[in-house]
C-alpha cells in the first residue's frame, strides 16, 4: 500500500518544494507595483531614468575579448572556467546574498535595493530598451535574461524573511509566558531557515545564469552573433562602458 502511494507522495514534495519558492500576494503585488512605477518614470523622464538606473549591459556596450586556443588543456579549462568565469559568478553571488542578508535582518536596504534598485529597475529597462531595440529586440532580450527572473524571485522571498522573522520576533516578545521564545525558536527553524536556503539557492542560480547565459545572450542580441561554445571558450575580457 505505502509503495502505492509513493508517487501521489512525491508530486506532493515536490508541489511543496515549489510553492515554497512562491511569495505572499501582497508581496508580489508591491514588487509589481515598483515594477510598474519604473516603466512609466522611464515613459515620462528617460533622460533621468537612464541616469539613475544606467542600464548596465542591458543599455550599455558590452565590449568583449575573444581569443580561442588552439590547444585546450585541463589547466586552460581550469582556468577559464573557475578561476576567471567562476570567480566572476562567485563575487556577484556573495555580493547578493550579504545585501539580501542586509535587506532581512535590517530592513533599511528593502525599498532602495529590492523595490527600487531591482524591480523599478526592471520596469524601466523594459521601456528603455524597447526605446533604443523596438518591442520585439527588447522582449527577446528580457525573455533570454534568465538571470533576471532568480534575482526578482529571490527579491520578493528576501522581503517576505524580513516579515517572516520580525513578525515572530514581536508575537514572541509580547507574549507573556515562560516559553515565549519557543514559538519563536520553532518558527525559525520551520519558517525562517527554509526561506533563507531558497533564497541562497536562488542567488547562486542567478549568478551562474547571469555569467554562463545572459551576458552572451545580451551579447548576441546587441552586437554580434559568437557561439555560446565560442564566447565562453576564448572570451577573456567583457567590460560595458
Amino acid at each position: 500500500m505505502h509503495f502505492l502511494k509513493s508517487p501521489d507522495i512525491k508530486k506532493k514534495t515536490i508541489k511543496k518544494f515549489i510553492y515554497g519558492f512562491l511569495p505572499s500576494k501582497n508581496v508580489i503585488l508591491v514588487g509589481i507595483g515598483f515594477y510598474i512605477v519604473g516603466f512609466f518614470f522611464a515613459y515620462l523622464k528617460p533622460d533621468q531614468a537612464m541616469q539613475i538606473f544606467n542600464g548596465g549591459f542591458y543599455l550599455g556596450d558590452i565590449e568583449a575579448k575573444i581569443s580561442l586556443p588552439q590547444n585546450i588543456t585541463p589547466s586552460y579549462l581550469r582556468n577559464q572556467f573557475i578561476n576567471y568565469l567562476g570567480a566572476v559568478s562567485f563575487n556577484i553571488f556573495i555580493n547578493n546574498v550579504l545585501i539580501a542578508f542586509l535587506c532581512i535582518f535590517t530592513g533599511i536596504a528593502i525599498i532602495p535595493v529590492i523595490l527600487v534598485g531591482l524591480f523599478s529597475f526592471t520596469g524601466s529597462i523594459t521601456y528603455l530598451l524597447i526605446a533604443k531595440l523596438g518591442f520585439f529586440k527588447a522582449i527577446l532580450i528580457l525573455l533570454g535574461s534568465f538571470h533576471l527572473y532568480f534575482e526578482l524571485l529571490a527579491g520578493l522571498l528576501a522581503i517576505e524573511a524580513f516579515l517572516e522573522f520580525y513578525e515572530s520576533l514581536i508575537i514572541s516578545s509580547r507574549t507573556h509566558t515562560p516559553n515565549k521564545f519557543k514559538k519563536f525558536k520553532r518558527d525559525i527553524l520551520n519558517k525562517f531557515l527554509p526561506l533563507i536556503l531558497r533564497i541562497i539557492l536562488l542567488f547562486a542560480i542567478a549568478s551562474l545564469l547571469e555569467v554562463f547565459w545572459s551576458t552572451w545572450w545580451v551579447y548576441i542580441l546587441t552586437k554580434q552573433y559568437v557561439s555560446w561554445y565560442d564566447f565562453y571558450m576564448g572570451v577573456y575580457s567583457c567590460m560595458v562602458t
